[in-house]
């Protein structure tokens, strides 16, 4: 009850932002447990369903791999995938199409969380990370449904801000039937904050599962659209944060004195701030123009000098096709992005000091000389200025990404023997 009220309370302050944010969407109703008659319909079909819940675009494409396991080991149950985020629900529905129902999470408010679980019915619940939902966890736990955590990870922020709620979460941990952590600071961390010893495995990071292949002929197109001539040479800024974007500008300025045949992608974190950089750019005295107009061969620039990626689930062909990758949210305190795919596409990857989100995957890159770290725009010139030029070194991450990657993959195996060691579904 006082979660619910707490709960409550929040959600009447975090509503208005959504909208002043211009968040909310046509679906927003789902939130709270209410779904169009064709989405219902596709529920009550599924009854009995494996329910995933990954709340963003990073955890969605984590579950492809895992997805597909729970196909093979659980034929014939549906699954239910649930979102958070509309960039992650968009890039679900894109990633899966008829596989899987795709909905929005339930607002955690006790009779919101009762009606949604009654219409899934569901037979197992898994969170991807760290998806802790009280509520969601102690209706499907009444129900007699097992639940498990995979890819489990605790961040810094996260790890202090669960210790402050640690009391009210005591019995929400113990009614987890699994938690299978990405590292053993991880499990130190989740045990550190109730959950039982005996229930706690360390299984490994499932983005190291990144599927690596290629279709060339798909670059090759896109290199045709975005006017890429042979000798043309592509820097990628993913997943890029505020302030990151005018370093990166400022870096690719220095460069085209050197490099006048380089081009420059632009993918921020979040696409909404696609204006702001367009305006950013327009300061430096440079051109750019959205990468939605390129692709719909709307665009009146035949190549600009920057592209600026506005559409979801397209990164992962950006960076199939450029030759050095910057990896956003590094050189400002936020916390880095994942540097796995386009170090297993073969690219050789940057990125700033502020990594501590995802320490064992840059751990593990930059011991097998998979990744370059810099401190300043200055190292970002010239660590990109020599790879520019040195086409060995190149080739020498990749082969040390390939190594690192290779080391790290089967977390999606381990995880879904744990699974199907609490279930007794089939």
């Amino acid at each position: 009850m006082i979660y619910d009220i707490a709960f409550l309370i929040f959600s009447l302050f975090y509503l208005p932002t959504l909208i002043f944010k211009g968040k909310m969407h046509a679906d927003f109703g789902e939130r709270f447990g209410h779904y169009a008659e064709d989405k219902r319909s596709a529920l009550l079909a599924s009854k009995g369903a494996i329910w995933i819940q990954a709340v963003s675009v990073g955890e969605v494409s984590t579950c492809k791999g895992l997805v597909d396991k729970i196909k093979t080991n659980f034929p014939g149950r549906k699954i239910v995938l649930s979102t958070i985020t509309k960039a992650g629900n968009d890039l679900a529905r894109r990633l899966f199409q008829n596989d899987v129902v795709v909905i929005y999470f339930p607002l955690d408010l006790s009779w919101i969380v009762r009606r949604a679980v009654s219409l899934v019915s569901p037979s197992l619940y898994i969170m991807v990370e760290t998806e802790i939902w009280p509520n969601m966890i102690k209706e499907v736990s009444r129900r007699g449904v097992p639940s498990a955590i995979v890819n489990g990870r605790i961040s810094d922020r996260s790890y202090g801000k669960y210790k402050l709620v640690k009391p009210f979460l005591l019995n929400t941990m113990k009614s987890i039937r699994m938690f299978c952590m990405q590292s053993l600071q991880d499990a130190e961390r989740i045990i550190a904050l109730g959950a039982p010893k005996e229930k706690v495995k360390v299984t490994g990071n499932m983005k190291f599962d990144f599927d690596v292949s290629v279709d060339v002929g798909k670059s090759e197109e896109l290199k045709s659209l975005m006017g890429l001539a042979p000798g043309d040479m592509l820097l990628v800024a993913g997943s890029t944060h505020k302030g990151e974007e005018i370093i990166v500008l400022d870096t690719f300025k220095k460069l085209l004195i050197g490099f006048p045949r380089l081009k420059l992608l632009i993918a921020p974190r979040h696409i909404e701030r696609t204006k702001e950089i367009e305006e950013e750019v327009r300061a430096c005295g440079l051109s750019s123009a959205r990468f939605s107009s390129i692709i719909s061969k709307m665009s009146e620039k035949s190549s600009p000098q920057i592209f600026i990626l506005d559409t979801i689930g397209k990164l992962r062909d950006v960076y199939s096709i450029a030759n050095v990758v910057f990896m956003g949210g590094s050189l400002v305190p936020h916390g880095g992005q994942n540097p796995i795919e386009p170090a297993a596409l073969g690219k050789p990857v940057i990125f700033g000091t502020h990594m501590f989100n995802f320490r064992e995957i840059t751990a593990a890159l930059l011991d097998k000389g998979a990744a370059i770290l810099v401190r300043d725009p200055e190292g970002l010139f010239g660590s990109i200025k020599m790879l520019l030029k040195d086409e060995k070194k190149c080739s020498e991450m990749s082969k040390g990404a390939a190594i690192a990657i290779c080391e790290k993959r089967g977390a999606t195996e381990r995880n879904i023997k744990e699974i199907c060691g609490i279930s007794s579904i089939r």
